[in-house]
């Protein structure tokens, strides 16, 4: 084949996959649970009626003033800057120390870095709380980035959290896949331009219209972004179909 012939077929090809960026709760983390505990635990504490599991859960993600609102809607912002800190102080003391990985999740980080894929969170939680939860689960090496809700100026599923990680990373929309359980997750990767899978084991266990593939397992989540990344091989890892 001519140099001018292999760059023709160079250009058609679509970009390889170079950056993740992952959600946490209900993606990497069996956490979801405890993020309504916490919040239905504040509003206990002040006589607001509890919220369902679906509708925090839907929101999870999201600023923690929007979930104060569905049990307040006229709440002021003293009282939201008021209930923000205590969440906090009671997420801290009691759900980061319960907070587990879902199984499957640290072989998924350690092939995706092995492989040479940068990875990054893009969670709504605060960047240092999830780099402590993420470092306390014994994931230092795999995570190149932590970016949180703190991180970019609108929260998801504005494109921010994501276009901000990718330029962290030096990778363009085109190269990065972001990974989530949730409507918010894949709109924000959705409008950043990048490639979306949903993982179905968090808190949507239904595939969402924005993602691009849906998935049951970490096995076929490490075969979507096989795909995405062009067959790289060893990406799969060596320890065969892990459920959530």
């Amino acid at each position: 084949m001519s140099p001018a012939r292999r760059a023709a077929v160079a250009a058609n090809k679509p970009p390889r996959l170079r950056a993740v960026l992952w959600d946490l709760d209900g993606t990497l983390t069996d956490s979801v649970r405890l993020v309504v505990e916490t919040m239905n635990s504040v509003i206990a504490a002040h006589g607001g009626p509890l919220l369902p599991y679906d509708k925090v859960g839907e929101l999870t993600g999201l600023p923690l003033d929007a979930m104060f609102r569905l049990a307040w809607p006229d709440i002021g912002a003293a009282d939201v800057d008021r209930y923000r800190i205590e969440y906090r102080t009671r997420y801290d003391a009691v759900a980061i120390p319960a907070t587990r990985l879902y199984r499957g999740a640290r072989t998924t980080l350690r092939d995706f870095h092995a492989a040479g894929l940068l990875q990054a969170t893009v969670t709504g939680k605060r960047a240092a709380d999830c780099e402590r939860i993420l470092r306390g689960l014994g994931i230092k090496k795999d995570i190149d980035v932590y970016l949180g809700g703190d991180s970019a100026p609108r929260p998801k599923p504005a494109p921010d959290l994501a276009q901000y990680a990718m330029s962290r990373l030096g990778v363009a929309p085109e190269e990065s896949v972001v990974i989530g359980d949730s409507a918010a997750d894949l709109a924000m990767g959705r409008a950043a331009g990048a490639h979306t899978i949903q993982v179905l084991w968090g808190f949507s266990r239904t595939p969402l219209p924005d993602a691009e593939r849906s998935v049951r397992t970490w096995r076929e989540l490490r075969a979507a972004v096989l795909a995405l990344d062009g067959a790289k091989p060893g990406i799969l890892g060596r320890h065969g179909p892990l459920r959530s």
